[in-house]
């Protein structure tokens, strides 16, 4: 395992990620710390970054160093933005910087600016196809991928600093060409960076959105443009903040969704998908994957072994739990009648079900149901994520935080409710089934019998050996028994466990 220090020298902001990497496997942002720096704003006369800003860049990444080696560590990648060409004197700006520092530097080209923003896309957001949509400072980026590959690309110099009107950007993306004209209809738009999170901020407290989650937060281009009406109706000065949203004034705020609007009218989408990873999430993909570029295959599981890895949780016990839960699942089909896609649910929950005893080896649940909420977890539906929490939290009925659930009435029904208490039970059943953490449980056999279900345990030695011991799971059948009448409660069945 290492640690990297990730510093992007932008024209917008200077950025330090504290990155802990598993090579090949894993990695995790432990910290960001970011610094606006405004360089754009200085080069509308000259084309110059003038001396004093200079110097006020390198004060910044010489704190950022100090942060660093304090924090132990092993490597320093370092990157500037491939907008910062647009200064006459760019180059001797990083060679002053790299001198100073005794740091390299190395200044991305489009391609790997958008090569970057793709990976940190592609490996945490489950979509097949998409057009993504990165709008800074002084550029705009648009990637046309599908089925994990990009089709094509697209960087424009105009950005939310220098944007000047809507009928020239659109002049911009006709020069562009057909290239994005004929993407798939089912495809949605991908908005990534400041702008899109602002916008989500703020679409999220006008409807009392009951997630504070800007990834995979999924809306329209109705919404979308219903949000810029309410920004430009504000009597108040363009440079001013809108505390919690941005760091940027609403002026930069509606330029960038003018830009986006403008895109999405020429593109002919109208669905949005948020994307809160940047540029640093991207760079610490592929320096933990080193050569290999692909993507990651799975999402879901991807974000959940990381969350385990990251909180020295025991990786092996909670694949065993998973396989528990997911064979009792499937053996007790025809009872909970789920669809499929509830299978990703159980998968979170009983993954991370532990999750809480980082915090609380005795009084878990609560934290547990608030450490799923906020453990970055990719590949899921704001929906999901929220009953993966509640499945994992509800060990039994007296346990279920009816006040937190009243909280998204807007996003469950009483299925969902339902559906939650059916797969709560067989988390709670597959834990106790390796509560000793011996793995002596092998297989699951259920029966459904009229108005009872046989649940047997299958273990080791059961009926295979000469010696047979049938006392081998005598401690967690004593133990699922409890479980009963809870279980009665929920499938309306009786239920012997052997």
């Amino acid at each position: 395992m290492s640690k990297v220090a990730i510093i992007e020298l932008g024209t917008n902001q200077i950025k330090l990620s504290l990155v802990r990497i598993e090579e090949g496997k894993y990695f995790e942002i432990e910290k960001e710390y970011a610094e606006f720096v405004g360089i754009d704003h200085h080069l509308a006369d000259s084309g110059l970054i003038k001396t004093v800003k200079i110097k006020e860049c390198i004060t910044i990444l010489q704190m950022y160093k100090q942060i660093a080696l304090a924090n132990h560590v092993d490597q320093f990648y370092c990157v500037a933005s491939a907008n910062l060409t647009k200064a006459k004197n760019y180059l001797s700006f990083i060679e002053e910087t790299n001198a100073e520092l005794d740091l390299d530097f190395k200044l991305l080209t489009q391609e790997e600016e958008i090569n970057s923003l793709y990976t940190a896309v592609v490996n945490t957001l489950d979509i097949n196809k998409g057009i993504i949509v990165s709008i800074s400072t002084a550029s705009t980026r648009i990637i046309n991928y599908c089925r994990r590959v990009v089709l094509n690309s697209l960087t424009i110099p105009v950005g939310a600093a220098n944007f000047t009107n809507v009928e020239d950007f659109k002049q911009e993306l006709q020069n562009a060409g057909d290239m994005f004209k004929q993407v798939d209809r089912e495809a949605p738009i991908i908005g990534s960076d400041e702008i899109f999170t602002s916008f989500a901020r703020l679409s999220r407290k006008k409807t009392k959105y009951p997630l504070d989650l800007d990834h995979n937060y999924n809306t329209t281009k109705d919404n979308f443009q219903a949000i810029l009406s309410f920004l430009q109706g504000l009597d108040v000065e363009k440079g001013a903040k809108l505390k919690g949203i941005s760091a940027n004034g609403i002026g930069y705020i509606m330029n960038g969704m003018q830009i986006a609007l403008a895109i999405m009218d020429f593109v002919g989408l109208s669905n949005i998908v948020i994307n809160r990873n940047a540029r640093n999430v991207g760079l610490a993909y592929r320096l933990m994957m080193g050569e290999d570029e692909r993507p990651v295959t799975d999402v879901c599981l991807n974000s959940v072994e990381t969350v385990l890895w990251a909180n020295g949780l025991d990786m092996e016990q909670a694949k065993y739990h998973y396989f528990l839960a997911t064979t009792l699942y499937s053996q007790l089909k025809v009872l909970h009648k789920l669809p499929r896609v509830f299978t990703r649910i159980l998968k979170v929950a009983t993954l991370l079900y532990n999750l809480g005893h980082t915090i609380n080896q005795l009084s878990f649940n609560k934290i547990t149901y608030y450490a799923i909420l906020n453990a970055n977890l990719y590949g899921l539906s704001h929906k999901e994520i929220v009953m993966a929490a509640f499945v994992a939290s509800c060990r039994n009925w007296d346990d279920f935080m009816l006040a937190e659930w009243v909280k998204y009435k807007d996003l469950m029904n009483e299925d969902d409710l339902v559906a939650v208490r059916k797969l709560a039970i067989i988390a709670a059943m597959a834990d106790i089934m390796n509560m000793r953490k011996q793995k002596v449980v092998k297989d699951i056999s259920c029966d459904v019998l009229g108005d009872s279900v046989i649940i047997k345990l299958v273990t080791d030695t059961d009926m295979k050996k000469n010696k047979v011991d049938v006392d081998a799971a005598k401690t967690e059948i004593f133990c699922l028994r409890k479980l009963a009448k809870e279980f009665t409660r929920i499938y309306k069945k009786n239920v012997e466990i052997l």
